[in-house]
């Protein structure tokens, strides 16, 4: 049974949107969680509530406003801290501008009426007394609760009531969707009517969306300000950072005296700010407990520290430490004896942070003190595990699980739509979902002041974070969103957020964006009147302009240095929208040093003005036209088959690509079984993250699982000669799986093998990294080779190479076109042949020919179905 049952909407009344917890049913659940007497107590004391067999205050409306004059006053208590003083100076400024009647500040001891902000020990009349747990993790536990003289807004703690009025104000239409003012709703309610009896608590207790490369002065308050309006804060404090150079950097004394603490690497003690420990030393476990417990001393009220260790390898090679056992033994016994110490001070209850994370991801084998948090990352995983062992293996020896996730990252997706997690709002909630249910109580988010392609996956998730039910009522989010937002715009608006946020459908660069400009310019003058729509239809007009310039830079060949400055330059001048992390992005492209370089030359305090708005959006339309693909895709099977029968030509061998990476599928063909397949494999470290493994499979195994599997090959640059055996002839499927590392296979002479190239192989673009040339079949009767082209990453070159005919002419330049749709027309005579891929880079997915590419005709595999069909028909002797 969950801990945190939720009573959900049933008692709320039917016009006042969330969620409602029973306050009798959240009291008995605090007393015994788990007795089964409980969940029928709580389900008939609900059922009663609901259909009024027992009185409820929730169903006592109170007015706060009523045609433009305030009803009720703000009350606060006689001795209220200064936070909440001014919370109810900002809740009687909402009040105000909502209903337009002036709201006044009352003080007094009881709390019996009014709209009362404060904790339980401030008033002495309350007409609820809630019993708020004293542990760290219910510091943002609130009630709201409505009556006929009054609304209770009252909290755990000061943050309690802050999240209590700011729930209050959504529940009467205020928004704060992304940050700055711009994306702040305000309604006009002259009557102002509550009816409502909830009790809330966070799902997730620590929740963190934040911005990697920090702020830029500008966007600390908005990002602040939409924190604390989306109930989106850390009332436990979790630290989990690198903290190894902060505890060399604290006792630099010591660990001059002592080079010893420092990990033996290569034989010499590796110093530094990011060196590992000894951690099998005892001088150096005891120095650093020693360092925690003066943490905690100095600062009591400190709810956890960081042990997680410092970035990247370099762990110690003695023999003690490696009798220790693993590289997370040795973390965690070190985390284990800081968590023991801290608790044993008197000062209440006090938490560990660590990541499960590169090296020390893997679960260990020794217990986990109760206290100590392990936030699983969701990148950056080694040794082979995935991300639900290593939560489940970390639980199992006693950790209590957080997960650190990866919104977006600059250099990963560069901002632009759909490139990064937060781009999927039903991702983002789904994920938290599942993270929850498997234990997680604590999310960390890095992420980027990028609200232009990720606004949207942002609020969703702090909506979540929350409250977990919210994930399912995404659409309902969006609507709100685009209802409130853009108001007679909002159709125009949906089919951009559908396409940035929603749409699956590849496109190419140019193609998006100038469907993205299209429905802004929709959308524009359904705004007249509306200065605040307008405003944030004109900032999605310049993100737009963002990704139009930064794809034309990405895209460029020769000397890119004009258009790189051009997108730096427009990138500062728009920073203030925060439609794009433009500190992040300014810092990977000209370095943090120009960013906070005042007078940097391309920096410019120019306004964009309205004219250069629609200027972008007219010239925008005009350079950029939707493509539709061009083709109609075709099927074909993957039963596989030699191409013998199609009699092709001996052709100059092609060349696989050098150096692809993670995930790579081989489809070849065994003559006769059983067989030896002898592969020599060389890999080329590049992460060493992950065991390498070779493993072979057969249609005809009927277990489906690999007939033979490999693990002897090392990153190590030397070449290994594997030998796979099967009992079964015909094809078959070899996969690699190296980590991220370079796996080159040269494959036995004659033998019939092809890389898949459809539209969903699995991880085709780690496959095609580097130079290839490789060949492919056309059938009779084809008359459009039509498919994707793109560049593997962000980050690779550029598409290119060319595409021939069986004649050898040049029938299609991928240097000349952007990443998108190709349609190619075959000309007459020329299907039923061999065509080649000369000299290409990037990744081609075919759709309208069979989906398999392959150095010579012989070697080639083909769908069965394509060779009986295109066979020429054997003879038949005269004579039989």
């Amino acid at each position: 049974m969950n801990r945190d049952l939720q009573l959900r909407p049933h008692l709320l009344s039917a016009r006042v949107p969330g969620r409602a917890r029973c306050l009798s049913c959240v009291a008995l659940a605090k007393q015994d969680p788990y007795r089964a007497v409980f969940t029928t107590m709580a389900i008939a004391c609900c059922l009663f509530i609901a259909t009024g067999l027992i009185p409820a205050h929730a169903q006592t409306p109170a007015t706060l406003s009523r045609d433009g004059k305030a009803v009720l006053p703000v009350v606060i208590a006689t001795k209220a801290s200064p936070a909440i003083q001014t919370l109810a100076r900002t809740l009687t400024n909402y009040l105000q501008r909502i209903s337009g009647g002036a709201f006044t500040i009352q003080t007094n001891a009881g709390g019996a009426a009014g709209i009362v902000l404060g904790t339980p020990s401030q008033f002495t009349a309350l007409p609820v007394t809630p019993s708020f747990s004293a542990d760290p993790f219910s510091r943002e536990d609130y009630i709201i609760r409505t009556g006929s003289n009054g609304v209770w807004l009252i909290g755990s703690t000061d943050l309690g009531v802050q999240h209590a009025v700011w729930d209050m104000l959504y529940r009467f239409g205020h928004r704060q969707f992304f940050p700055g003012a711009t994306w702040e709703v305000v309604p006009a309610l002259p009557t102002m009517t509550l009816t409502l009896n909830i009790t809330e608590r966070p799902d997730i207790y620590a929740r963190r969306i934040w911005y990697n490369w920090g702020f830029w002065g500008y966007n600390n308050q908005p990002y602040a300000e939409w924190c604390a309006r989306n109930r989106h804060t850390q009332g436990f404090r979790l630290n989990s950072g690198h903290a190894y150079g902060n505890i060399v950097g604290a006792n630099k004394a010591a660990f001059d005296e002592h080079p010893e603490y420092f990990a033996l690497v290569g034989g010499e003690r590796k110093r530094g700010g990011d060196a590992k420990f000894c951690v099998s030393n005892p001088g150096l476990r005891q120095l650093v407990v020693d360092h925690a417990v003066r943490q905690i001393k100095a600062k009591p009220d400190t709810d956890s520290i960081s042990m997680d260790p410092s970035d990247g390898g370099g762990w110690c090679e003695c023999d003690t430490c490696a009798a220790m056992g693993s590289v997370s033994d040795r973390a965690i016994t070190l985390a284990n004896n800081v968590a023991a110490a801290i608790n044993q001070l008197g000062l209440g209850n006090k938490y560990v942070g660590m990541y499960a994370y590169n090296l020390h991801c893997a679960p260990p084998s020794i217990p986990v003190h109760s206290n100590v948090i392990i936030s699983a990352t969701t990148a950056f995983i080694t040794g082979g595990f995935s991300l639900d062992q290593i939560i489940t293996g970390w639980q199992a020896k006693g950790a209590t699980i957080g997960i650190y996730d990866y919104y977006s990252v600059i250099v990963w997706d560069w901002n632009l739509p759909g490139k990064a997690r937060a781009a999927s709002p039903v991702g983002v909630a789904n994920g938290i979902v599942d993270f929850h249910r498997k234990g997680a109580r604590f999310y960390d988010c890095e992420s980027g002041d990028a609200w232009g392609p990720y606004g949207l996956g942002y609020y969703v998730a702090a909506r979540t974070m929350w409250d977990t039910n919210e994930a399912a009522r995404v659409d309902a989010l969006t609507d709100d969103f685009l209802d409130k937002a853009f108001g007679p715009a909002r159709e125009p608006m949906r089919g951009f957020y559908q396409l940035i946020n929603f749409d699956s459908t590849r496109r190419s660069a140019s193609d998006q964006v100038g469907r993205m400009y299209r429905f802004l310019a929709e959308a524009r003058p359904l705004a007249a009147g509306r200065a605040d729509i307008r405003e944030r239809i004109d900032h999605l007009i310049l993100y737009t302009r963002y990704v139009e310039l930064y794809n034309a830079y990405a895209g460029a060949t020769g000397n890119t240095q004009p258009l790189r400055d051009e997108v730096v330059r427009f990138t500062y001048r728009m920073r203030t929208t925060m439609m794009v992390h433009a500190y992040g992005f300014w810092a990977r492209t000209v370095g943090q040093n120009a960013a906070h370089q005042a007078d940097y030359p391309l920096k410019s305090e120019e306004p964009i003005t309205d004219a250069e708005i629609q200027a972008f959006l007219d010239k925008g339309i005009a350079a950029n036209q939707p493509v539709e693909m061009g083709f109609t895709a075709a099927t074909f099977t993957d039963e596989l088959a030699p191409s013998t029968p199609l009699n092709l030509p001996e052709v100059e061998p092609g060349k696989y690509p050098p150096v692809p990476q993670d995930h790579q599928t081989y489809w070849i063909w065994v003559d006769k079984a059983p067989a030896e397949i002898l592969m020599k494999v060389t890999v080329q470290k590049v992460w060493n993250l992950r065991p390498h493994s070779i493993k072979l499979f057969s249609p005809l195994e009927v277990t489906g699982e690999a007939v033979a599997e490999s693990g002897i090959v090392k990153p190590d640059g030397q070449t290994y000669e594997v030998i796979l055996k099967t009992p079964h002839h015909g094809l078959h499927r070899v996969e690699t799986r190296d980590g991220g590392d370079y796996t080159r296979i040269v494959w036995p002479d004659g033998m019939p093998i092809s890389l898949p190239s459809g539209i969903d192989t699995p991880g085709v673009f780690n496959h095609f990294r580097g130079g290839w040339t490789l060949y492919c079949y056309v059938p009779k009767g084809t008359k459009v080779v039509g498919g994707w082209a793109a560049r593997i990453a962000s980050w690779a070159p550029r598409i290119s190479g060319t595409l021939k005919d069986a004649s050898g002419a040049v029938v299609y330049d991928f240097g000349k076109t952007e990443d998108g749709w190709f349609s190619v027309p075959v000309p007459d005579g020329q299907d039923g042949k061999l065509w080649k891929f000369e000299n290409s880079q990037g990744v081609r997915q075919l759709m309208t020919i069979p989906p398999f590419l392959a150095r010579t005709g012989r070697e080639l595999l083909i769908p069965r179905e394509v060779v009986e069909r295109d066979a020429p028909p054997v003879p038949v002797p005269e004579n039989p």
